[in-house]
């Protein structure tokens, strides 16, 4: 009985943790409206691994493993880890001064330039077409 209450109790503060940590990862991106800032990429990897360790060890009850087996998959997720950081930061390394040559650059963030400008485009006609008619149902009333 003991037994089954410390592993309810054990889950229980994964599954907290595992919540805590996806608020600051969603907090850390919400913050920025453009690419993540160093310190919210950390925090978001960070997040992400500590996530990801808490399941292997809990949920997939991997601290009863062997030691090859827990050391492996660690390895891989923190070898996951280091791909999702360079990811991350290679726009940054693209568009880092000097390293472009010249005439050609990326933009840092996943969208294009080209896309944001239709984007706003279609946003402009569409309140331009909002005021036409607002401006037409206040000129049919009567006052």
């Amino acid at each position: 009985m003991h037994d089954t209450d410390t592993q309810r109790r054990r889950l229980w503060r994964t599954w907290a943790l595992l919540m805590a940590m996806t608020l600051i990862a969603m907090a850390s991106g919400a913050l920025h409206r453009g690419p993540l800032a160093l310190w919210a990429l950390a925090l978001v990897l960070v997040a992400s691994l500590v996530k990801a360790q808490q399941i292997l060890s809990i949920y997939l009850n991997l601290r009863i493993a062997p030691t090859s087996w827990r050391g492996g998959l660690l390895v891989l997720v923190g070898a996951m880890g280091l791909g999702l950081a360079a990811a991350g930061l290679l726009p940054r390394w693209i568009e880092a001064p000097g390293a472009t040559s010249g005439a050609t650059t990326i933009p840092v963030s996943i969208h294009s330039t080209k896309t944001n400008n239709t984007t706003d485009r279609r946003s402009d006609r569409h309140t331009e077409r909002h005021f036409e008619r607002h401006n037409e149902r206040q000129a049919q009333e009567p006052r």
